[in-house]
């Protein structure tokens, strides 16, 4: 499930709006699953680094939701993923995202 990816201390930071801490990630990421399938999605990677126990993964995104009800919303914009190396594996720690202008 999408919620293991997420570390115990993860963080969204959103433009305009106040960061999401833990608790406000898995229930915005059980939200929006129960709300949309993403029948289209393009990550097109433009970076990653590892140093050490973290990496950081920089791209742009192309996507599709397809909400249960209403019209299919498209998506552009740019990620940056900070992953976090935690016992069990590799854990999203930090996510930006900023939609491109139309």
């Amino acid at each position: 499930m999408a919620l293991r990816q997420l570390s115990g201390d993860v963080r969204f930071l959103f433009p305009g709006a106040r960061d999401l801490d833990s608790a406000a990630v898995h229930a915005l990421v059980i939200d929006e699953m129960a709300k949309y399938r993403i029948p289209s999605l393009t990550l097109t990677r433009a970076d990653f680094v590892v140093a050490g126990d973290h990496a950081v993964d920089v791209g742009t995104y192309d996507e599709i939701q397809a909400p249960k009800t209403g019209a299919p919303i498209h998506g552009t914009g740019r990620y940056m993923t900070v992953w976090r190396r935690e016992a069990g594996g590799w854990r999203i720690w930090r996510f930006m995202i900023n939609e491109l202008p139309k």
